[in-house]
């Protein structure tokens, strides 16, 4: 006796699934409401769906499985996969690998009275858990291309008095139809994991560009997307500081990420002798060494003139110019190392010292040839000169710079809605909160959380990193004093400061990237900035 279906009750069935295409977010739970539904219509017990791995094509995983004699509704887990080749590529004869490789809807009657298809591992499991496989429907699951991405299994057709029979022709014809609303899911989301991926790699593409052209910023463009979502994780989980009631959703923390990834993008187009300037004379190469040459060949023409005019001098004026050439010349020794600890670049540079560096400027002196030299250049005078760091104010406004390309490079792209806000987040983290940020001064009510979370990351990553050219990473607790300090002057927000600081995220991180030399005790105690 056939299970009877009435008609109303297959349409409603149907427009429950149909309608679910459009309202089911999680595509798992949406396979499973279909197997649900093909067991409901064919009144079968169980039901399991394979899907080929997108990486090897080769194997047939479980994806849903249900069984209502046994009471099993679960996604399965650490079951076996079904291989569909052999190392002789020859086909397996497991009934859903032939069902894949016939590309056709196999239909049994009794898999034990089979002599077709392997169903040793059937009766194994049926053995285990004391059950009894009968009927068997497989049915492939096929894409907008024609290529099999799984397969639908139903077993044991009950009819109304609970008998188990072969699966109706008519019923198999709908499970058909549903199969083809399986595939249609599976493939949907295998599309917008695709899309997902290619754009995902091309943002690590963008960034690994940059770190080509410079493996100082390409560090900082990796890590930089650890400490943002180190830290609004810490946010998620806080329940003092103001945000007990924040709670960053999946969406909200992808769309960090991805402006974490793509926040320094436009260092693309900023030069690498500015990006790479280890020294002050740093360009192709550093300039130091023409300087040392310079003053070699300085010294060399004072003990040319020195000697010439011996044979002028007598034995007592000899013996003191000897005494005053020795003097200069250690005098110059002492000058090129000052400048060669000028060149290096420091937090700050003292006025006496720039008056020495514009001294030796003034020193010239005429070669045998008549060629007139000069022991430092114009140029090379202003570089030694900087006060603090190695780059001139134009080469600073041409790093800052990078930040207006990386606005019109992001401002100028399509962003689907749940990364709409990814321009304001990455573009704003050299933003302060009292306004004297850049590239905009926007005040505080201007720069959104997670745009003050990157603003912390940004920092953070820059004073710890051990592998910039023109400074070694700085102790831990120099680079929390110095955020500390940056939060107290009112520039990044002191809630994240501390949530920072009190989560540990900042020692996840350290332990992570930074070198144990620089991992020293932080007194949190005497942090400045902590509210």
């Amino acid at each position: 006796m056939m299970l009877h279906l009435d008609t109303h009750e297959i349409i409603r069935q149907l427009a429950d699934l149909t309608g679910a295409l459009t309202t089911e977010k999680d595509h798992i739970q949406l396979l499973d409401r279909i197997i649900l539904g093909c067991m409901f219509l064919t009144n079968a017990d169980g039901g399991t769906l394979y899907t080929v791995d997108e990486e090897n094509d080769n194997e047939l995983h479980f994806t849903v499985l249900h069984n209502r004699s046994l009471g099993i509704h679960s996604k399965p887990r650490d079951m076996p996969t079904v291989e569909i080749y052999n190392a002789q590529q020859q086909a397996s004869n497991l009934v859903a690998a032939q069902t894949f490789v016939q590309q056709k809807t196999i239909n049994i009657e009794d898999v034990y009275r089979s002599e077709e298809y392997d169903f040793s591992g059937t009766r194994k499991f049926d053995k285990q858990l004391n059950y009894r496989s009968k009927s068997f429907l497989c049915v492939p699951l096929m894409d907008h291309e024609g290529e099999i991405i799984g397969v639908l299994q139903l077993i044991n057709a009950l009819d109304n008095k609970g008998q188990v029979i072969t699966f109706p022709a008519d019923q198999q014809h709908l499970v058909e139809s549903l199969a083809a609303l399986a595939a249609t899911v599976l493939t949907k989301r295998r599309l917008i994991n695709a899309q997902k991926e290619l754009f995902e790699s091309f943002i690590k593409l963008m960034g690994r560009a940059i770190d080509h052209k410079s493996p100082v910023t390409g560090k900082h463009c990796e890590q930089v997307p650890e400490i943002a979502m180190l830290l609004a994780e810490a946010v998620n989980n806080s329940d003092d500081n103001g945000y007990s009631a924040i709670q960053f959703n999946d969406h909200e923390m992808y769309e960090l990420g991805i402006a974490a990834w793509l926040h320094d993008c436009g260092k693309i187009t900023t030069p690498e002798y500015i990006i790479d300037k280890a020294t002050k004379l740093h360009t192709m190469f550093d300039r130091i060494e023409l300087v040392e040459s310079r003053f070699r060949e300085y010294k060399l023409q004072l003990q040319l003139n020195h000697l010439r005019s011996l044979p002028e001098l007598s034995p007592a004026d000899s013996q003191v110019a000897e005494q005053q050439l020795q003097q200069y010349c250690q005098q110059l020794d002492e000058d090129i190392a000052f400048l060669r600890q000028s060149n290096t670049g420091s937090e700050f540079m003292a006025d006496d010292d720039v008056a020495r560096i514009k001294q030796i400027a003034t020193i010239h002196w005429t070669d045998d040839q008549g060629h007139s030299h000069s022991l430092l250049t114009e140029d090379e005078t202003e570089n030694l000169c900087i006060r603090k760091g190695t780059l001139l104010q134009s080469e600073i406004q041409v790093m800052r710079d990078h930040i207006k390309v990386t606005i019109e490079m992001l401002e100028s792209l399509p962003y689907p809605k749940h990364l709409a806000q990814v321009p304001e987040i990455a573009c704003n983290h050299h933003e302060r909160l009292d306004g004297s940020g850049y590239p905009r001064g926007l005040k505080a009510e201007q720069i959104s959380l997670r745009a003050r979370i990157m603003c912390i990351a940004d920092i953070f990553e820059a004073l710890t990193s051990p592998d910039r050219p023109y400074k070694k990473g700085m102790l831990l607790s120099q680079a929390m004093n110095i955020i500390g300090t940056m939060v107290e002057d009112n520039h990044l927000d002191a809630n994240l400061f501390t949530v920072f600081v009190k989560s540990g995220a900042y020692i996840d991180y350290a332990n992570r990237h930074m070198s144990p030399r620089q991992i020293d005790h932080v007194d949190v105690a005497t942090l400045p900035g902590l509210v």
